[in-house]
């Protein structure tokens, strides 16, 4: 089989402006390859406080995302698809 190593995140829920910086942090002090989830509507966006001022609007702002799971709040179907994915991109090594 197949032995590979590989760090990565699952962002779920809302990421404020005062947790960006460690969330930056963690993603930069990971080993590579290194792989990031966004699940739901307010890790990908903001969600419902998309407008509030101390709201990031998006993981994907400050660090680069795999796979962005939808929904609010997202689905176990969309979770497994999301890691179904994300199996396949290490597979493969790039795209999808």
């Amino acid at each position: 089989g197949i032995n590979a190593e590989y760090m990565g995140i699952i962002v779920s829920g809302t990421v404020t402006n005062k947790m960006a910086p460690l969330v930056r942090r963690l993603y930069a002090q990971m080993a590579s390859p290194k792989y990031v989830v966004s699940m739901g509507s307010c890790a990908n966006g903001g969600g419902y406080y998309h407008f509030s001022y101390s709201v990031l609007r998006g993981v994907n702002r400050i660090i680069p995302v795999d796979i962005f799971v939808p929904g609010c709040p997202p689905t176990a179907e969309g979770l497994v698809y999301g890691m179904l994915l994300l199996q396949r991109k290490i597979k493969t090594g790039g795209d999808i």
